[in-house]
Parts: structure tokens; sequence; C-alpha cells
């Protein structure tokens, strides 16, 4: 059981020196978490990728279904032809005499309607198991879809927290360069005084101009921060925006047992492999179908006239109509059905170890996950204290060196050691909400 409370003097401390200008006419755009979710979700290219296949496997489902349905064909159509004769003459048996026939040529004509309908089922059941096997690859597909929704909220998760890491990282770089100036113009004065050598001076622009390079590399890494989290979003990386300054320690109450049990339900690549055997024990037993014999019904009626008036008719005469029903078994196939057997079981022996390696797998992010919050809270409370007592030394230096009981290296080894601690205490703070975030991303949340 972890229980970890929020270092709000910490956050009260830093957020008074988050402040930062824009050299822009206009303010830039200031985003919550959630907000920057909610336009990844949206402009995503990979997620909108992963939608659409989700789309398509539902589509697959109709076509599952439709084949229990027989096939309705329905048709209309119009023959002209015509019949040429040279015309000659013929001898009549009757007249015992010599007929002559003109030439020329004569026209037929005919309409005619049909309307047909027919279908077949496997007396093993092949369609009944196609249609478990493509609702199977449709839960599969909405569980990747979720899989690379869950993959995304946490990359946007992280570019979030690493802009709002590199604004405090730059707060604390601000800070340092007003301390080093001062410290500068310290020695520099008691070095008018005589009480000081030149050498403390020196120190002490060597030390400022370090803070001032690190700060440009401060304000660089937000510039990067704030493009990959634009990137993310499916936004111009150039786009002006900014972040809620609202990385806090969240209460955390969690069992390991209990977040196992989510995870083994919740986890999408879970819920994927699960479904992926389920398509594969579909796909064995429309396999073995073919082992079966097949079953067809059929029907069809007609009518054809060279009066199209007549089809008013066409249930009185001139009509057709034929309604049969068999049954086919192949005797020999060149052995298809033994290699589909043979295949539809291998792929289904693969799913059932794929499905217990994931398991596997799921439960060795979440140990992972766990233990990394459990060493974030650790480090968090004890950056804390190391910040508490980096204070106090830097004050006690400071007041030594004024008093000149302390020389300039002394002082600037305080004040090194007092910007590494608030540094390390704002990366415990980072650390600790990616390892939730990674955690709740493991649990399927």
């Amino acid at each position: 059981m972890i229980r970890v409370i929020s270092t709000g003097l910490f956050i009260t401390l830093l957020a008074a020196n988050l402040c930062w200008g824009q050299a822009g006419a206009s303010a830039p755009r200031v985003l919550t978490l959630d907000e920057c979710m909610k336009l990844a979700e949206k402009h995503n290219a990979t997620l909108i990728a992963a939608r659409e296949s989700y789309n398509v496997a539902k589509s697959d489902v109709w076509l599952g279904w439709g084949k229990l349905l027989p096939g309705v064909n329905s048709r209309l159509a119009y023959s002209h032809s015509e019949t040429w004769s040279p015309g000659g003459g013929y001898y009549n048996p009757i007249t015992e005499s010599i007929d002559s026939v003109p030439p020329g040529g004569i026209a037929n004509k005919y309409y005619s309607a049909s309307l047909s309908a027919g279908q077949s089922w496997s007396l093993g059941g092949y369609n009944f198991y196609e249609i478990r096997e493509k609702n199977a690859s449709r839960n599969s597909a909405k569980s990747s879809y979720e899989l690379t929704r869950q993959e995304l909220i946490l990359a946007v998760k992280q570019a979030y927290f690493d802009v709002l890491k590199a604004k405090m990282l730059l707060a604390i770089q601000e800070k340092a360069l007003s301390r080093a100036s001062e410290q500068l113009k310290i020695a520099e004065a008691r070095y008018e005084l005589g009480a000081a050598s030149y050498s403390d001076v020196l120190k002490a622009k060597v030390q400022y101009g370090d803070v001032k390079l690190a700060l440009i590399g401060a304000e660089n890494t937000l510039k990067l921060a704030k493009a990959s989290l634009n990137s993310w979003m499916g936004q111009d990386v150039d786009s002006e925006i900014d972040v809620e300054e609202n990385l806090i320690v969240p209460e955390f109450v969690y069992s390991y047992d209990h977040a196992l049990q989510e995870a083994m339900r919740d986890n999408p690549n879970m819920t994927a492999a699960k479904f992926d055997l389920k398509s594969a024990e579909a796909q064995f037993g429309m396999a073995r179908s073919g082992l079966f014999p097949n079953f067809g019904v059929s029907g069809s009626y007609s009518w054809n006239h060279e009066d199209l008036d007549e089809i008013k008719n066409i249930r009185k005469r001139n009509y057709n109509w034929a309604l049969s029903a068999y049954v086919s078994f192949d005797i020999f196939e060149n052995f298809t059905k033994k290699h589909n057997i043979s295949y539809a079981k291998a792929n289904l022996n693969s799913q059932r170890e794929n499905f217990h390696q994931t398991k596997r797998d799921v439960a060795l992010e979440l140990k992972q996950a766990f233990l990394n919050v459990e060493e974030a809270q650790e480090k968090i409370e004890l950056t804390k204290e190391k910040v508490e007592s980096a204070q106090e030394d830097l004050d006690l230096m400071q007041e030594k060196y004024n008093l000149g009981a302390a020389n300039i290296l002394e002082l600037l080894d305080a004040e090194v050691s007092f910007k590494q601690a608030e540094s390390d205490q704002v990366e415990a703070l980072y650390d600790y909400n990616l390892a939730v975030a990674q955690f709740e991303k493991a649990i399927g949340k």
C-alpha cells in the first residue's frame, strides 16, 4: 500500500518564480493536461489510422452475418434480333410448282424479367464460426485502438510534464543567476574595501558566466519540450502554447494485488490477446467445417414476351419457375482441407502461447510501474530534506562570507549544492508524475 501526500510548500515556493516573458505581441495559448489530450486524440495521425482500422473491422462483421442470408438477383431485359433472307424459289409439293420468295428480313423482339435467389450453408457450421471470428477480430481491433490511444495519452502526459519540468528548472536557473549576480557585486565591493582578493572577483565572475550559460540551455530545453508537445497534439511545432503549472504530487492509494486484477481485466494488450485467441479458435472451427458437406437451396421465377404490356400477366402466362435443393461433398480437393486444418491448429497453438506470454508481460509492466511509484515517493521525501538542508547551509555560508569567516569557494560550493538540491526535487516530482502515468497505462486506465 502506497500513500503520498502533496508537497504543496515546494510547489508554492516555485510557483512564485515560474514567470518568463514572451517577446511576441500575442499571449501564448494556455492549455490544461485534459485539453492537450483531447487535441491529441482529435489530430494525432497514428490514432486516426487505428480508429479507421477499427471501423473497417466493424464493417467486416456485417459480411459474416450477410453470408447466412440468401443472395437475391433480379433482371429486366429487352432483346432484338433480325434474320435476313436472300429470297429465291422452292418447290411446293401441294401445287407441284415453284414458288418464289422475295428477299427481306424478319425482326424478332421480346422482353424478359426474372428473379432468383439461392444460398448454401456448411453443415459443419462454417458460417457461424465465421461470425464468431469476425466478432473477435472486431473486438481485437477495438483493443488495439484503445492501446494506441493509451500509448498516445502517456506520450502526451510525458511531453506535458517535460514542459512543466523545464519551466521549473528554468525558474531555478533564473534564481541562481540572480544570486550569482548578487555574489559578484558583493565580491567586487569587498575587493574595493580590501576585504577580499581579486581572485574572489574572478571566481564570482566565472560562477555568474556558468549560471548564465546554464540558463540559456534551460530556455532551449523549454522551447524543445513545447515543440514536442505540439507534435504529439498534431499541431505545428512552432505554435505558441503554454501549460498550466499543476505539476503536483497527487494522493496515490493502490495495492499491488488489486492493481494486478485490474490490469488482467482492462489492459488493452491483455484484451487484444484474449480476442486474438478467440479468433484463432473460430478459424480452427472454420477449417474443420470443411470435412462436412454443404447444403444449398435456390429458386427462380422468369417471364418473357414480345409485348411489354403483357408483363401485367407475369403470374398468369409466359412464365417459368424452378426450385432446387442439394447436398454436396468434396471427395478429393488436393489436400486443401488437410492444409487448412493444420494451419489453423498451428495458429491456435501460437495464439494460446501468445495469450500466456501477454499475461506475463502485462504483469511485468505493472510490477515495474508499481516499483517506480514507490521509488519516486521515497525520492520526493529525500529531496525535500536535501533542499531544506542545502538552504540552511547556503544561508549560513553567506553570513560567514559576509563576516569574512568563509572564503568565496565555500560560498560558491554551497550555492551549487542548493541549486542541485532544487533541481533534484524537480526531477523527483517529474519522475513521480510520470511513474503514476505509466502505472495507469499498465492497469488500462
